[in-house]
């Protein structure tokens, strides 16, 4: 991987040292210029012409084949969506809950997971149970503690695949052998996993799976897919519908609904410029490689964690190295509060990171582009305040 050569290509990394893609990366000038393009191109054209119209048309399905070669699914398996928490509630709303379901998730979630599973819960009686785990759980231990829970009742394993505070890479697969030895199925956040580690839903044998195109993806906020495993796509309702949940023609006397295809749960238009860049940032991934990616990110991770775990006042909050490691490390230093530390970093030292809440502490996002000065740069400016 040619670190440099990438770098070049992203204007916003030379300006600061960007540690903050798990909230928003930065974008690849290509992704920026197919934004442009496009909208450039929708003002100078007629918006309904046929080349606005097939272009359009031609974008949306390469996209979708884009993503789906990211994670090893067919097209037809797979919905655009404006963002991670989007294809969530596409899921959690459609499904059909009966008082007295279960829902098992855990302590350490994103409010996205967390309030999709609360409201169902409250609106149709289902029961929602948090497994406590600790960052440092190892994986055997996160798996005895969501086997404690399950039940006949429980219905679906709602989790982050990467939590999004510590970086633990949850055991995907085992839970969703679980979920499915129990008769449950799996929904995973994918927000922090699209362009960050290799995905495959067909070797996890997910059933669920939402990821965002604005994170370590690269794209722009507004864009994101879904994934439903096909057979059960006819089980999901579309909580908001147009003409393209019912088959054609739609007419008041001829109504028939389309539960077979993802077509369904596009309730209308969706923003093309967008698509572009989705699609254009998806490649520029794909180019690079995602396996390639994933092992550069944990190599700068490991060597975060090596230098930071070198001062006595600086507790590492994120994994071992391992298989529930990731590229975002997170830590605390003691005698200070996280949105100081965040805010001190930025000021002295122009690097951005973001504070978290449960636990406490900032959080380090390392992606490929991110060389190893800036990550002895971190460490250096943490040390001289522990």
């Amino acid at each position: 991987m040619d670190v440099a050569q990438l770098r070049s290509q992203i204007p916003a990394v030379g300006r600061q040292v960007w540690m903050n893609t798990g909230w928003s990366g930065p974008s690849p000038r290509s992704v920026i210029d197919a934004l442009k393009d496009r909208i450039d191109m929708e003002a100078m054209e007629p918006p309904a012409s046929m080349r606005v119209i097939e272009t359009a048309r031609e974008i949306r399905g390469q996209a979708l084949q884009a993503v789906g070669r990211l994670m090893n699914v067919s097209e037809e398996e797979l919905v655009l969506t404006r963002n991670t928490t989007e294809g969530l509630n596409i899921v959690m709303s459609g499904l059909d809950w009966q008082p007295g379901d279960e829902i098992v998730t855990c302590s350490l979630e994103h409010p996205s997971v967390l309030a999709p599973a609360w409201m169902i819960g409250l609106r149709y009686g289902v029961n929602v149970h948090i497994v406590m785990l600790d960052p440092h759980d190892p994986a055997d231990v996160i798996l005895e503690k969501f086997q404690a829970v399950m039940s006949t009742r429980t219905r679906l394993i709602f989790i982050s695949h990467i939590q999004y505070s510590t970086g633990l890479r949850m055991p995907a697969p085992e839970l969703a052998r679980m979920a499915h030895e129990n008769g449950a199925e799996i929904l995973l956040d994918g927000a922090q996993t699209g362009g960050h580690i290799d995905l495959d839903m067909v070797a996890g044998d997910y059933d669920y799976y939402s990821i965002p195109g604005q994170k370590w993806m690269l794209g722009f906020e507004g864009t994101g897919a879904l994934y439903i495993r096909k057979e059960l796509i006819p089980a999901v309702h579309p909580a908001h519908t147009g003409g393209r949940h019912m088959e054609s023609p739609v007419t008041a006397g001829h109504l028939v609904p389309n539960h077979a295809t993802v077509d369904k749960f596009y309730g209308g238009s969706g923003s093309i410029p967008l698509q572009a860049a989705f699609l254009e940032a998806t490649r520029f991934i794909e180019a690079i490689g995602v396996r390639e990616i994933e092992t550069r990110n944990l190599q700068l991770a490991s060597r975060l964690k090596a230098q930071l775990r070198e001062s006595p006042r600086v507790t590492v909050l994120s994994p071992e190295d391992g298989p529930l490691a990731s590229g975002l490390v997170s830590f605390a230093v003691e005698g200070w509060e996280p949105e100081a530390l965040d805010d001190y970093l930025w000021e002295h030292n122009h690097i951005v990171v973001r504070h978290i809440e449960h636990p406490e502490g900032v959080r380090a996002s390392l992606h490929f582009f991110n060389t190893e000065e800036e990550v002895d740069q971190l460490a250096a400016a943490v040390r001289n305040l522990a």
